[in-house]
């Protein structure tokens, strides 16, 4: 099962804190993408501007899907 918001994540990880939160994005995902390629920081001054419309178009995504990944992502690195 995979989170689709970060209060879904959220919930996941607690009832789960044993697991890596990688676990809980979808693979191939644009959310997995960035927990991979990004550290925190990015993903907090990413998520405190407006969508990078490269980004949506490249994955396919609206501005609120790339904010949620973005939101995401910054969760499960916090964690990490």
């Amino acid at each position: 099962m995979f989170a689709k918001t970060a209060d879904e994540l959220r919930e996941m990880m607690g009832q789960n804190p044993e697991t890596s939160p990688s676990t809980f994005l979808m693979d191939d995902s644009f959310a997995a993408w960035c927990y991979d390629n990004r550290d925190f920081l990015w993903l907090k001054t990413a998520f405190n501007r407006d969508a990078d419309p490269e980004d949506c178009r490249k994955w396919g995504i609206t501005a609120q899907e790339w904010k949620t990944n973005i939101a995401m992502a910054g969760l499960a690195l916090a964690v990490k």
